[in-house]
């Protein structure tokens, strides 16, 4: 629920300009220099599966490109990216401050701490449909 809470204002402010929280974190990822969507999808914690697709929408729009046809190829914002990034930034930071004031320090503190603990990638809880 709380995560719910602390999404909600986020989704709705980047869906006005047609994003997905994923593409959104992979664009803010991006920023600090090119990766593979393995190495992304790692490093947010996120399935593989959704961040490729994600890739694929931003590559789509213009926002993200790959540096070569192969399969682990290394992705990289465009200049349109960096600029899409830009105009959210305002927007981004007010949610951020919205929700830390509602919230306040005793909750969001720890929250990171324990967030920046986790280890990385997640384990998987169980096997589900997965053979691995």
């Amino acid at each position: 629920m709380l995560t719910r809470f602390a999404s909600r204002p986020l989704e709705r402010m980047l869906a006005g300009h047609g994003l997905s929280m994923t593409e959104f974190q992979l664009m803010v990822t991006l920023r600090g220099g090119p990766a593979s969507a393995l190495e992304l999808a790692r490093r947010l914690r996120l399935d593989p599966a959704p961040v490729g697709r994600s890739l694929a929408r931003m590559r789509d729009r213009g926002v993200a490109r790959r540096a070569s046809s192969r399969r682990l190829a290394r992705w990289a914002l465009t200049e349109e990216g960096e600029r899409h990034l830009e105009v959210l930034e305002p927007g981004w930071r007010e949610v951020d401050a919205s929700l830390r004031w509602i919230l306040g320090p005793e909750i969001v503190n720890p929250m990171i701490r324990l967030v920046d603990r986790l280890p990385n990638p997640i384990p998987r809880e169980g096997r589900g449909w997965s053979d691995d």
